[in-house]
């Protein structure tokens, strides 16, 4: 029996086809929330003219990788409306057959815990 690859909070990202263009960007309000979008003008194999509408679900920036050559180069939150947890979105630059392209991954924003200790111990005798 041969596994399925779950590509569950992955994904890639590549250069546009010859046929896209980006050709606006704004706002969009669906049922009472705001969305910044983008419409991208394509064609189908079969030479059909269309306009896509794609709505900015996060944001990447670039990331100072500080010696670790496994750290994302781009990384960032996702929109919290857009699911019920608080997600980052992280990306790393890829090369495959001389094709650029960005590796994609989500996971869940990690709360730093405060591992210092607050807790302050008073050495001076008070007489």
């Amino acid at each position: 029996m041969s596994e399925e690859y779950d590509d569950t909070n992955r994904g890639a990202a590549f250069k546009p086809f010859d046929t896209q263009q980006m050709i606006l960007q704004g706002k969009l309000n669906i049922e009472g929330k705001e969305g910044r979008i983008i419409l991208v003008k394509d064609e189908t194999a079969s030479g059909t003219r269309l306009i896509q509408v794609y709505q900015k679900i996060g944001v990447l920036f670039e990331n100072d990788k500080k010696g670790n050559d496994k750290a994302p180069e781009f990384s960032g939150p996702l929109e919290e409306h857009a699911h019920e947890k608080k997600l980052k979105v992280a990306g790393w630059k890829k090369n495959s057959n001389g094709k650029n392209y960005m590796s994609l991954s989500v996971s869940e924003v990690q709360h730093k815990e405060n591992t210092e200790d607050t807790t302050k111990i008073d050495d001076e005798i008070p007489f």
